[in-house]
């Protein structure tokens, strides 16, 4: 996912798929209790979905999602859902 070589660059130089990735390992070491995700999967590399999609499925905490992408949804283990469509 994130290489290396980049370990050591700073967060502005990076891609904005790099600091999203960033973004989500730094939720995932901090352990909340609330994950507000909008939109997770913009500006990520589409092979990085399904390891979101794995982690978030071993997050035991709650989980508020706002997606476009049905088949990151699918993928998502999901025990209540608030549709608000008309």
């Amino acid at each position: 996912m994130l290489s290396h070589d980049i370990l050591y660059t700073k967060i502005g130089s990076l891609s904005e798929g790099q600091k999203g990735l960033v973004s989500f390992a730094r939720l995932v070491l901090q352990k909340p209790g609330l994950l507000l995700l909008d939109e997770p999967t913009n500006h990520i590399n589409f092979r990085h979905i399904p390891v979101i999609a794995e982690a978030l499925n071993k997050y035991e905490g709650a989980l508020i999602l706002i997606s476009h992408v049905p088949g990151f949804v699918r993928k998502i283990r999901i025990d209540t859902v608030l549709d608000l469509s008309i």
